[in-house]
């Protein structure tokens, strides 16, 4: 004999009410969820960052491309001032013709320090021309200087070269002189010396005669010798 359990009404409700979960969905993957990113290491203020324990931060800018410096200048090296003046050729039209003359005597003369003694002064002789060929400029065609006739020099042969003008009446002019002299006379078994003159000549132009003052230097076989002063008039002639 089934007994029979009364229920009352609002356990009946509760019955009806109850819900069963369904199937889980096998297919679906597992994902597993993002994990926050850790925070941004600093530097606490104050802290070592000698010690390896802190991370510095290098600002923003470090790493753009920094432009380069350009490269350093070479400094130009200075030109000295030149210890001469080059020679030149042009002449005023004062000096044009021909001009010789010949160096007789001495205002003074001065054996160097420790040098030969010096003998007697020879004479020298100059002979220059400024003319022009064709339809060329006026140039210098013809220079030089030379010795008087004298039994004891040989081999004489110079020339001499303009050096500046003040573009009037007036320049300066460069000889240079050599020659093989005999110490003791004429003997073609005597031993020579070599005789080398450089003479700076101041030129102006007076009527027909060119007056020169001049300074001479003079070695003897390339060792220091003499140096001399001397005045001249050298005259025009023609062509």
């Amino acid at each position: 004999m089934r007994a029979l359990v009364a229920t009352s009404p609002r356990d009946a409700r509760a019955q009806s009410t109850l819900e069963v979960p369904g199937p889980a969905q096998q297919n679906q993957p597992y994902i597993p969820p993002r994990q926050a990113p850790p925070p941004w290491p600093t530097t606490p203020e104050g802290s070592d960052t000698g010690n390896g324990n802190t991370i510095q931060l290098l600002p923003p800018q470090f790493f753009q491309p920094q432009p380069q410096p350009p490269p350093p200048q070479q400094a130009q090296p200075s030109v000295p001032p030149p210890s001469y003046m080059a020679p030149m050729t042009a002449l005023p039209a004062t000096f044009r013709g021909c001009w010789q003359g010949e160096v007789e005597q001495l205002d003074w003369i001065r054996r160097e320090p420790g040098a030969h003694k010096v003998g007697f002064w020879t004479p020298k002789t100059y002979r220059l021309c400024y003319r022009r060929v064709g339809n060329q400029p006026f140039k210098l065609t013809f220079t030089e200087t030379g010795v008087a006739p004298n039994e004891k020099i040989i081999h004489p042969h110079g020339n001499v070269v303009p050096v500046r003008t003040d573009g009037r009446a007036y320049a300066s002019m460069l000889a240079q002189l050599h020659f093989d002299e005999y110490g003791n006379g004429r003997d073609s078994y005597a031993p020579t010396f070599a005789v080398d003159e450089t003479t700076h000549l101041d030129c102006r132009i007076g009527g027909d005669d060119m007056i020169v003052s001049a300074d001479v230097y003079g070695t003897r076989d390339g060792e220091p010798w003499f140096k001399a002063h001397w005045r001249a008039d050298f005259r025009h002639f023609a062509e």
